[in-house]
């Protein structure tokens, strides 16, 4: 007796489309998304300036926090005056300082004698989305599983 059988699967390209999971599509969006907000509680704040002015880049793979300071918070590390090695000039008013000043069009570079800055607490600190993810990456797998297996709806 012999036997004959076919099937006809669709292309690698129609079910990734199929399940949302094509570069820069909505499980994509869906994803940065989840680390974008699970990331807040990790933000270093001060003002709330840095991570109230984040955004997801147009195609849904980058968070960006578009703040001058982003990078050194980003890294822990003093940014300093490439010539004198200070964070800031004491900026001083009737002999009280009242804060700090850099010098007008000169780009800061990372400490070179490596010192960080102080002022993170509890979660809050360098690096902050890969700590978040170190911390709930289960948590975002379940939540994409659930987003797919939805029909992203």
């Amino acid at each position: 007796m012999d036997f004959q059988a076919s099937c006809d699967f669709p292309s690698t390209n129609e079910l990734i489309n199929s399940l949302g999971l094509e570069e820069s599509g909505p499980v994509q969006n869906f994803f940065t998304n989840e680390v974008w907000r699970l990331s807040d509680d990790y933000v270093p704040i001060d003002t709330g300036m840095l991570k109230n002015n984040a955004q997801m880049s147009l195609d849904g793979t980058q968070i960006i926090y578009n703040m001058v300071y982003a990078r050194y918070q980003w890294y822990g590390n003093l940014m300093v005056d490439p010539i004198y090695l200070v964070g800031g000039f004491p900026l001083t008013k009737y002999g009280i300082q009242v804060g700090f000043f850099s010098r007008p069009g000169v780009p800061k570079i990372m400490d070179p004698n490596g010192r960080t800055i102080n002022n993170f607490n509890g979660l809050r600190g360098p690096y902050w989305t890969q700590r978040m993810w170190s911390d709930r990456h289960e948590e975002i797998e379940r939540a994409v599983q659930k987003f797919i297996e939805r029909g992203r709806t």
